[in-house]
């Protein structure tokens, strides 16, 4: 069966009309068929950031651009959109990112530095990031060097902090860059040039195969990478625009493919979470960010998924589809054991919820890695209490890295309901959490230093959301 397809779009200043796979990665495209080999092949999985791309699509009269790893990345879902290599960003003098890389020495060997730069560049185009030296970094998290030890890149990105913060004003950054020369004039036209691409998707050659679903790929790609190019594939980001969220009954509603990025920086998240950009730079890389959705974290089923042990503490409700009926399933009981789900093969995540939270509900996240940003946690932990005054209405806990699902704490979280917050009951629930798992040993670390974890983690959520009530010296004072 032919799985090959017409897929349109803007490729830096040119209209490509690509007849591909759909599930084949943009990175082999760029490099094989169209011999654009700026874009480097690193890890293939999403760590490195040497195949860094940026990719815009069409909101409005205006491009919204992402950076993005294109060793995860769908040739079918570049349909309708402007991808942006290192060579796209060529001017015929250095751009302001490539000249402070060469003043600050900011390469060696080369081979990371186009992603650097194509990095960088993206940071200075969101108008949603601040440029400074922590503007910079954040940009570069996604970003892997071997030889320099990096203190010449972040000089690199201070220094274009430093000259351009002045410059770029309230706005289209995309203009404000293209007039300075820091972007190629191009740029401009993009948005009319998209507007008149939209245009009704190619039809496949029908199959009897049920099609591999695909939504931001961060883990797929990475098990089954080589594979996925020789199947038929459904890829969700192609379907109607992902909204943001909305409120519905005192209920935050979230579409499942919403990647993290758009929920750590949706203002009713944010209103709801304080913490959730914080919470959000410890989970994975920006260009990451961008592809990794809700949905998927969720169905992937790790023990270890960082937004899922977060859901899971918001008591979250599922709205699944494909099946024979449309159901609503909690969260907590979606999970049934290693990698094994309450759901259908024709089903799919279409929706998540939860009670929006108010003034009287404090949420906390806590994660454990070996590294302190961008890893795999050991374990994982969040909280969330309902509260009048010093009294606990409801509490919700989950842990993650100590038992072969993400799992909720019923038992604990049971015992927390109606309770006046104390010492005594804070360490007799965290006992009683204790009981309700029995970790095993495994790279990341053994049994007992996972219990341990757990335990510290499980405290954290109680001194952080009640410190006007508990305190480290007297909690640790009575273990």
């Amino acid at each position: 069966m032919n799985l090959k397809k017409s897929i349109r779009f803007i490729l830096n200043d040119q209209e490509v009309n690509a007849w591909e796979s759909p599930g084949r990665l943009a990175l082999d495209f760029l490099r094989d068929t169209q011999r654009l080999t700026g874009t480097k092949e690193g890890c293939k999985e999403g760590d490195c950031g040497a195949c860094t791309i940026i990719l815009g699509s069409l909101q409005g009269d205006r491009v919204a651009y992402t950076p993005m790893t294109s060793c995860l990345i769908p040739v079918g879902e570049l349909e309708g959109k402007h991808l942006v290599t290192i060579e796209g960003l060529n001017l015929k003098s250095l751009s302001p990112v490539q000249a402070a890389m060469v003043d600050t020495g900011g390469t060696q060997c080369g081979y990371c530095t186009p992603g650097f730069v194509v990095a960088m560049t993206a940071w200075l185009m969101d108008e949603s990031r601040s440029v400074d030296l922590e503007g910079a970094k954040s940009a570069m998290s996604g970003n892997l060097c071997r030889c320099t030890g990096y203190r010449s890149i972040k000089e690199a990105g201070s220094n274009v902090a430093e000259s351009l913060s002045t410059k770029l004003g309230e706005g289209d950054r995309v203009a404000q860059l293209c007039d300075m020369k820091a972007l190629p004039d191009y740029f401009i036209g993009i948005p009319k040039r998209l507007a008149a691409m939209q245009s009704s998707e190619s039809e496949s050659a029908a199959s009897t195969e049920r099609p591999l679903i695909i939504g931001g790929g961060t883990d797929l790609y990475v098990q089954r990478g080589e594979d996925i190019p020789d199947q038929e594939v459904a890829l969700l980001n192609l379907g109607k625009e992902i909204p943001v969220v909305s409120e519905s009954n005192d209920r935050l509603i979230l579409d499942a493919r919403m990647t993290f990025q758009a929920f750590g920086d949706d203002p009713l998240i944010q209103k709801a979470i304080p913490d959730i950009q914080a919470y959000n730079e410890l989970i994975a890389s920006w260009p990451i960010r961008t592809r990794a959705t809700l949905g998927g974290n969720i169905c992937n089923a790790s023990p270890i998924a960082d937004m899922t042990c977060l859901l899971l503490a918001l008591d979250s409700e599922l709205q699944l589809s494909g099946g024979d009926v449309a159901r609503n399933l909690v969260l907590k009981d979606f999970f049934q054991g290693y990698k094994q789900l309450a759901k259908t093969e024709d089903e799919v995540i279409e929706c998540i919820s939860f009670v929006k939270p108010t003034a009287n509900t404090r949420v906390n996240w806590e994660k454990v890695s070996k590294r302190a940003m961008l890893d795999i946690a050991t374990v994982n932990s969040a909280a969330r209490f309902e509260v009048e005054e010093n009294r606990i209405l409801e509490g919700h806990l989950a842990l993650g890295g100590v038992a072969a699902i993400p799992l909720y704490l019923k038992e604990a979280s049971a015992a927390l309901a109606g309770k006046v917050v104390t010492p005594e009951l804070v360490l007799s629930v965290v006992q009683l959490a204790q009981s309700e798992f029995d970790p095993i040993s495994d790279v990341r670390g053994s049994a007992d230093y996972k219990r341990l974890l757990a335990r510290q983690l499980l405290l954290a959520h109680f001194l952080k959301c009640f410190p006007e009530v508990i305190s480290e010296e007297v909690v640790y004072a009575a273990l």
